[in-house]
């Protein structure tokens, strides 16, 4: 048995792999470098896999050597000139694999490197001999121990309350091992962007707490992610790192949080206040907290990732171009987004709880049907007599819990235009040569799980797993490829604006708003300053919202390691100009004339044809997107639109 760490961010490839490689062969994936390179601290592996990925590629094979020289790495490259493959050797690669690869290529290049691996483990026992210092652990009297199970099941049972907020959970945890234990200090450390924090402590230095920062490439939490069990200080001596660091804190005994398996923080406790040392009975206790913590956490850490998901789609649902509209299996709309109501002009008050027919016959037809055989219809065309338009709708099933069917059904629609494009119009552009450059990135990841299962199919055409992995996989990477093209086709389309007088400086703040988490996840401080006189422009709010929206992402993206995000609105010669700036590394002087090209991007997901279309967006309400230089750096952009009236601002006196 092989065991292999797959390093890629794309889930086809690991599906993909996992079909080539023998079932014996234990294969571990991760989507980021530093998951990646913890995981090789606490785990043995034959070979990493590394996909070379914009995001990965030279540097993740760098840094894997760096910190396992000894295991050899096979790299997934997309090209296969012999100009690349060298030098990915000479970076260090035992061994290059070109997508799309043949199964028997990748079992050979996987066997040669596990077998010219020098596998030198000397399995020799250490027997470590330790000699406790202090006081041999007094026994606790029967009704002491009764008393502290009984202290930490009461905590046990108060912390479901706080599960929708971590910090009160620390603090309550922190509040009852004080109680429970008689410790004069304790504290609860948790991991943040790679870096375990205290999040909570007592009797603990407020300046150790503030600045106490802990790594997982040595000291206590390398310990725990090689041990996981409970760590003594005057015990485990020669983990010396780790006993500078439980040193610092004033602890004595440590026990690990996991999150989904892996270690995420640590739960500490200092000496005993009556100066007693801890009884067996009180480190299994201690030992039996840090597990249901580790449980605590890990449901706090599943409900934010709830909310936060919940939260993105209420956003993008508010400025999607798309109307979408479910109903559910009483045939009622159960929701309607912003954009459903402009597009079918009917409020969602008077559509929410009433029958689908309230929506008109042809929208209702497409929904029932669906409902009655739970077959999908996409890209289905009706004449809306209410509103005299033609729509193209998607009527698709929703999922429920467990991926299961939940009985209801979504329906994605937009208004479609009523002219077409002459032949004449359309004419030799220079964005092909960047459309062809993008459209073969997106798609060439998905072709690699076709590609392999298809190779697979022949012989394991028997067994029904392979063919319902078979199917689940191809469909996915089919419909991958498919958003692909659905998103030209957006780009393709020119949208109608329904212009109406707005607030632009609340336009901007609901915008804003949707990228809070964001933010603060990203440890970027957000700058704002408004017009005081509150300009108003004619706009369609959600189109407008849509292009500052693609603006303010690329200023956002720019900044990966936190920074300053700058947002200002200003009255000035009839026009209200937002300027969005931020302090990223800036544009290169060369890529400036390219960035509002459709197609172009220098990042390695997306089409790139988030700014060209919101500089289509401005031109179409009259007003204009460029980019502007900062003498202190960093990278600006200037939008601006027709105010409906003017002030003595916008004409000042000579």
């Amino acid at each position: 048995m092989n065991v292999l760490l797959v390093i890629a961010d794309e889930r086809g490839i690991c599906q993909s792999l996992r079909a080539a490689l023998p079932e014996t062969d234990l294969l571990l994936f991760e989507g980021s470098l530093e998951k990646a390179l913890r995981r090789l601290i606490a785990i043995k592996v034959d070979a990493v896999i590394i996909d070379d990925a914009p995001s990965l590629g030279h540097q993740a094979l760098a840094r894997v050597l760096e910190v396992v020289p000894a295991v050899p790495a096979i790299v997934l490259s997309s090209r296969g000139d012999p100009e690349s493959l060298a030098g990915l050797t000479l970076a260090g690669a035992r061994a290059c694999v070109v997508k799309p690869f043949s199964c028997e290529g990748l079992q050979r290049a996987v066997e040669s490197v596990t077998r010219r691996k020098e596998v030198v483990e000397n399995e020799t026992a250490l027997v470590r001999m330790h000699a406790r210092a202090g006081p041999v652990p007094a026994e606790p009297t029967k009704d002491a121990a009764i008393s502290q199970h009984q202290m930490a099941l009461r905590w046990f049972s108060r912390a479901a309350a706080h599960i929708e907020n971590p910090r009160r959970l620390s603090q309550g945890l922190v509040d009852s091992v004080i109680d429970v234990f008689d410790a004069v200090r304790t504290a609860v450390l948790l991991e943040h962007e790679g870096v375990v924090r205290i999040v909570a402590s007592h009797g603990v230095s407020s300046s150790v707490a503030e600045s106490l920062r802990l790594t997982f490439a040595s000291g206590l939490m390398r310990w725990f992610e090689e041990n996981t069990c409970l760590f003594d200080r005057t015990v485990n001596r020669e983990a010396t790192a780790a006993i500078k660091e439980m040193q610092v804190m004033g602890a004595r005994l440590a026990v690990p949080i996991l999150c989904n398996g892996r270690v995420c923080g640590a739960l500490v406790i200092g000496e005993k206040a009556s100066g007693l040392d801890y009884a067996f009975e009180e480190r299994e206790l201690l030992t039996a907290v840090g597990r249901y913590s580790s449980i605590a956490f890990e449901k706090a850490q599943a409900y934010h990732d709830t909310t936060h998901q919940q939260s993105r789609l209420d956003a993008v649902l508010a400025n999607i171009t798309a109307g979408v509209v479910t109903v559910l299996p009483d045939k009622t709309v159960a929701m309607m987004n912003q954009q459903a109501e402009r597009i079918l002009h009917i409020r969602a008050d008077d559509a929410i709880g009433r029958s689908v027919q309230k929506l008109g016959s042809g929208f209702a037809d497409l929904a029932l049907r669906t409902l009655a055989d739970g077959r999908p219809r996409l890209r289905q065309e009706i004449r809306d007599a209410a509103t005299n338009a033609t729509l193209g709708l998607s009527v698709t099933q929703m999922s429920g819990v467990n991926g299961e069917d939940s009985g209801g059904v979504v329906v994605i629609f937009s208004r479609l235009p009523e002219k077409t494009v002459s032949r004449n119009e359309v004419s030799y552009s220079p964005f092909w040569e960047y459309l062809s450059e993008r459209v073969a990135q997106e798609i060439k990841n998905p072709m690699v799980a076709i590609n392999t299962f298809a190779q697979l199919l022949p012989r394991k055409y028997e067994s029904e797993d392979f063919r319902e992995a078979f199917s689940r996989v191809v469909q996915k990477e089919v419909t991958r490829i498919n958003n692909v093209v659905e998103t030209l086709f957006d780009f393709a389309r020119r949208a109608e604006l329904m212009l109406r007088p707005a607030d632009v400086n609340e336009t901007v703040k609901n915008i804003l708003r949707s990228f809070d988490e964001e933010l603060a996840a990203r440890a970027i401080n957000l700058e704002t300053q408004w017009d005081p006189e509150s300009p108003e422009a004619n706009i369609d709010v959600a189109h407008f919202s849509q292009a500052v929206h693609s603006v303010l992402q690329n200023s956002i993206d720019a900044m990966p390691s936190g920074g300053t995000l700058k947002v200002s609105t200003k009255r000035r010669n009839g026009q209200c100009e937002i300027l969005i700036a931020d302090t990223g590394p800036g544009i290169p002087k060369e890529e400036a004339p390219l960035i509002f090209m459709p197609f172009y991007s220098t990042k390695e997901r997306g089409m790139g044809l988030g700014l060209s279309m919101a500089v289509r967006i401005m031109q179409q309400h009259s007003g204009d997107l460029k980019l502007v230089e900062r003498p202190e750096g960093g990278g600006a952009f200037a939008i601006s639109v027709p105010t409906t009236k003017e002030t003595d601002e916008d004409h000042p006196r000579n």
